[in-house]
């Protein structure tokens, strides 16, 4: 990925947990054969994300070479949107990994786990 994709994908993450609590991590992995939703879960520990003291992180795990991706949330993020809200994201996702576009995939998810973020983990006024 070049680093013009890469700031796009930094900046869009900055958007989506700016004035939340949530917080939004992406790894693009090489890999050429991989389930991805055990190497996100496990992403996901490595890098602390369940250390977050709101429970409410997610990871974006996407391999190109393999063609697959995952997408993993933390307890209370799962708890105030459910399956269907995963479901939906990780459809919606797909139908762009699958046309070759990883960064507007990868934009496409922050942006939605931001609104959630906005409408349920807004950071208390100080």
């Amino acid at each position: 990925m070049r680093r013009a994709e890469r700031s796009r994908i930094a900046h869009a993450i900055g958007e989506a947990e700016r004035g939340t609590t949530g917080r939004i991590a992406v790894r693009i992995v090489p890999d050429a054969d991989l389930d991805a939703f055990e190497r996100a879960k496990e992403e996901f520990g490595r890098i602390g994300l369940h250390r977050h003291p709101h429970a409410n992180a997610a990871v974006i795990l996407v391999a190109p070479k393999a063609r697959r991706y995952a997408i993993v949330g933390d307890r209370a993020l799962h708890e105030r949107v459910g399956d269907a809200f995963w479901n939906g994201l990780v459809e919606d996702t797909g139908a762009y990994l699958k046309r070759g576009e990883v960064d507007e995939g990868i934009i496409y998810a922050v942006g939605r786990l931001g609104d959630v973020f906005r409408a349920n983990f807004a950071e208390p006024a100080k």
